[in-house]
């Protein structure tokens, strides 16, 4: 029997085929949900900003900015969404029988669910790819590849040592909006708080915790890679080593920013000792 909390609540919603031939074809219309809730989300998006933002949104950014900032909120949405889904897995037992192979229907909603976001951000990625660049494009790819060979089954016990970078992200979107808000709209204290918090989590979470996982999961694999094909096991490895490349980049690029700000604040406090 099932226990509850790793049962999937919304496999009865598959139309069809009655009888899947594998995990794919068995939660295929949750990614497709997944998919629509997101796209929706993004449509409902510019309201939300208009409402929370006002005439700083409706009127005093460009229509980019405008596409940029309903973006985030749903990247905002789907960072809680991916939190909430990962607490339950980390108690599953199957992460010590079976690291590598094992997998439940709730393992497997997280990771259908997940596959629909990246679908939608590859999408978006493609779409304004001016906006992104090359590197989130990358990431973008690199999570699809990595969540949709979860249904081989491929790691699915290992998801949530992944799907915790997301608790950096709420973070990460909260900065990105106050460097585009105008000054005094959020407070400094907010400000400075909310950036600490960004960084030690995204340090902590990404970085130290990412390089950690996939070593585990890579010691978890070689034991028995004569049962996992090469050309499944590799490239997700390889994937996520460059994901964490692409974070240890994301992180020093976060560090100049934060030096920059530092001694930007520290010139206007001479300049206002010197001023009276």
């Amino acid at each position: 029997m099932i226990h509850p909390i790793y049962d999937d609540p919304l496999l009865w919603l598959r139309p069809f085929p009655a009888e899947p031939r594998n995990l794919l074809e068995k939660h295929w219309h949750e990614i497709a949900i997944s998919f629509i809730f997101y796209q929706v989300l993004y449509y409902l998006s510019a309201p939300i900003c208009a409402y929370i933002f006002g005439s700083h949104y409706t009127h005093e950014i460009s229509k980019k900015q405008r596409i940029n900032f309903d973006i985030h909120v749903v990247a905002l949405v789907q960072s809680f969404i991916s939190i909430l889904l990962t607490l339950p897995l980390f108690k599953d037992p199957m992460w010590k029988e079976d690291p590598i192979f094992g997998h439940t229907p709730f393992s497997n909603l997280v990771s259908a669910l997940t596959a629909g976001y990246f679908i939608w951000d590859s999408i978006v990625c493609i779409q304004h790819f001016k906006m992104f660049g090359l590197g989130f494009l990358l990431h973008a790819f690199a999570a699809l590849y990595v969540f949709m060979m979860a249904f081989k089954p491929f790691c699915q016990p290992w998801i949530p040592a992944y799907l915790i970078f997301e608790l950096s992200t709420p973070f990460v979107n909260i900065n990105w909006f106050i460097a585009r808000l105008p000054d005094g709209y959020v407070s400094t204290k907010f400000t400075v708080i909310n950036g600490l918090l960004l960084m030690v989590t995204f340090f902590s979470v990404r970085i130290v915790w990412g390089l950690y996982a996939v070593v585990q999961t890579f010691a978890d694999y070689w034991p028995i890679r004569d049962q996992v094909p090469g050309w499944l096991a590799l490239p997700i490895f390889a994937l996520n080593l460059l994901l964490d490349v692409l974070n240890m980049y994301w992180f020093y690029k976060m560090v100049l920013i934060a030096k920059k700000k530092f001694k930007k604040s520290k010139s206007n406090d001479e300049k206002l000792k010197k001023s009276k």
